[in-house]
C-alpha cells in the first residue's frame, strides 16, 4: 500500500491546496458549503495529478534508472510492475469519472483539459526547452482557475499573474537543480538546452516580475475596495522575506530540486507562508 501512495506521489497534493486559494482571497472560504465542494474537487483534482504521475513514470521508466532519486520509485525498483500501474490507472479513471457526476461540469472541463495538456507534455511538449516551462507554470494556474469554478468565484488577474509567475521561478529553481545534479543527457534531456547561466538569470528576471506584480496587486483600487482595507500592502513583507530565503537555499545549498521536498522540510520557509496567509486571513476576515 504504501508503495501505491508512493507511486500516486500523495506529498505533491500539497501542491493542489491552491485550489483553495481563490475562495481564500474572495473572502469566501469560511461558508460550510464552499468548504465541501472544495474539498471534493481538491480530491478529484488531486486523483487526476495523480494519474498524470503513472503515465509518467510507465513512460519514462527506463530513463528514470539513470537518476540518483527516481531509481527509487516503485516502477523503477520493480516494488510495482507494470501490468499493476496500469490497474491503478484504470481504477483512477473509474474514480474520477464517479466523483464528476457530483461536480460543476464547468470544473469537469478545465480538469479534462488540464489532464490533455498534462498527457501532451509527457509524451511530447517536455522535450521543448522553456515551453516546457511554461507549461508546468500553466498547472498551478489550472487549479486556481477550478477552485474558483467550483465556488463561482472569479480569481483576479492579479491572482493568475502572480500564480503563474511564482510557479515559474519555482520550476525554474528545480531545473537548475537538476541541472547541477545530475547528468543532462540521461535523466531529462531537455536539461541540454539550458545552462547554469541562463537559468540563474531566468530565475532573477521571474523573481522580480514576481515582486512587482504582487505589490501592484496590494494597491490596486479594486483590491483594496473589495477587501475594505489598504493596509494590504504590509504583507509584501513575508513575500519578499520567502523569495530571498528560496534564494539562499538555491544559490548557496543547491536545495530546491524538489520543491516539495523542500516545502515540507524548511521550517523558516513554511512560518513565513503561514505568517502570510495568517496576515491575510486577519485583513480580510477581520
Amino acid at each position: 500500500m504504501i508503495q501505491v501512495l508512493h507511486l500516486l506521489r500523495i506529498k505533491h497534493w500539497i501542491k493542489n491546496l491552491l485550489i483553495f486559494f481563490t475562495a481564500f482571497f474572495g473572502g469566501e472560504l469560511l461558508q460550510l458549503s464552499n468548504l465541501s465542494i472544495l474539498s471534493i474537487v481538491f480530491l478529484y483534482f488531486s486523483l487526476t495529478a495523480s494519474l498524470v504521475y503513472v503515465v509518467n513514470d510507465v513512460k519514462d521508466v527506463e530513463q528514470d534508472r539513470l537518476h540518483p532519486d527516481k531509481k527509487n520509485r516503485p516502477l523503477v525498483s520493480g516494488a510495482i510492475s507494470k501490468s499493476q500501474a496500469y490497474a491503478i490507472m484504470a481504477v483512477l479513471v473509474m474514480a474520477l469519472v464517479i466523483t464528476s457526476i457530483y461536480l460543476p461540469i464547468e470544473v469537469v472541463y478545465v480538469t479534462l483539459t488540464y489532464l490533455l495538456l498534462n498527457l501532451m507534455y509527457t509524451f511530447w511538449l517536455k522535450q521543448m526547452a522553456i515551453i516546457e516551462l511554461f507549461i508546468i507554470s500553466l498547472g498551478f494556474v489550472f487549479r486556481i482557475v477550478i477552485g474558483g469554478l467550483a465556488v463561482a468565484v472569479v480569481p483576479s488577474k492579479w491572482i493568475i499573474m502572480l500564480t503563474f509567475f511564482m510557479a515559474l521561478y519555482v520550476i525554474i529553481a528545480k531545473r537548475r537543480g537538476e541541472l547541477l545534479h545530475a547528468d543532462p543527457h540521461k535523466t531529462r534531456t531537455v536539461l541540454a538546452a539550458y545552462n547554469e547561466q541562463y537559468l540563474s538569470a531566468a530565475m532573477i528576471l521571474v523573481l522580480g516580475v514576481s515582486i512587482v506584480t504582487y505589490i501592484m496587486y496590494t494597491v490596486d483600487e479594486q483590491v483594496i475596495t473589495r477587501f475594505k482595507t489598504d493596509k494590504i500592502y504590509i504583507t509584501t513583507i513575508f513575500v519578499v522575506l520567502a523569495m530571498l530565503r528560496h534564494l539562499q537555499q538555491t544559490f548557496v545549498y543547491n536545495n530546491t530540486e524538489s520543491p516539495v521536498k523542500y516545502l515540507l522540510k524548511d521550517t523558516l520557509i513554511l512560518f513565513i507562508i503561514l505568517m502570510w496567509l495568517s496576515s491575510f486571513y486577519f485583513l480580510i476576515y477581520f
